[in-house]
């Protein structure tokens, strides 16, 4: 962890990954706007050309920079814990991930509605929006950022999907884009495969060497293990 937090906090190069990204995304939007039959979403019935555009971005390290709170596990904590990172989140300190507003607002100008969704539990809305009103990124309303309610990421997007055309999908985590992202590390890979033509288009990955299902699925997401037992689980993982 300390590595990939120092990594995005202070090298040139995951700034320069994120303003690219964010450029590419940009790009692919004015595409998108310009063909009527784009799509983010597969299986969507042909009636979407009729309705209005919308992108669909998670939050954290897609968005949001939260590397001060990895910062903390490091230094003092130890570990994530929703208590902790809660707090983290109260504290409304979150920096943009590079890139990000620009491209927001872009979006936000040429009638695009922007749509958040998260992991964060819903007890987290308002200290959330209190970031997001902060770092003036768009918000059009409560509706417009979708959080952990018992609901999955896919159950979001079909629901947007009944009343918009969803251009991009953008995120850090399997599971922005697809189902089956609680799975073991080759079946992750195998569903990525699955959709190859998407990546770079209408999908949009940030890394995220940090945190994510990619280290979970190492211990089959048994969080319940010690850590001891995990960080073995993981070093089985590597190959020479």
């Amino acid at each position: 962890m300390l590595n990939a937090v120092l990594w995005q906090q202070s090298s040139a190069e995951y700034k320069a990954v994120a303003l690219q990204t964010y450029q590419l995304a940009r790009a692919n939007l004015d595409q998108a706007l310009a063909d009527p039959h784009w799509n983010a979403l597969p299986g969507q019935p042909g009636s979407h050309v009729d309705l209005p555009p919308a992108i669909l971005l998670d939050l954290d390290e897609t968005v949001l920079d939260n590397t001060g709170y990895e910062v903390r596990i490091i230094k003092r904590l130890g570990q994530y814990s929703p208590e902790s990172f809660g707090d983290w989140c109260h504290e409304a300190n979150a920096a943009a991930v590079p890139g990000a507003a620009g491209f927001l607002e872009y979006a936000a100008d040429r009638g695009v509605a922007v749509f958040y969704y998260s992991a964060r539990k819903e007890v987290l809305r308002d200290c959330t929006t209190r970031t997001l009103h902060a770092l003036q990124l768009p918000l059009a309303d409560a509706a417009h950022l979708l959080l952990n309610d018992g609901r999955s990421k896919s159950d979001y997007r079909a629901m947007l999907a009944q009343d918009y055309r969803i251009l991009l999908l953008l995120g850090d985590n399997l599971e922005d884009f697809m189902d089956g992202s609680r799975n073991a590390a080759r079946a992750r890979r195998n569903r990525v495969s699955d959709y190859g033509e998407r990546w770079g288009r209408e999908w949009i990955l940030f890394p995220n060497p940090i945190y994510g299902h990619w280290e979970s699925s190492c211990y089959a997401f048994d969080y319940r293990l010690p850590r001891d037992v995990q960080i073995q689980r993981k070093l089985q993982e590597l190959r020479e």
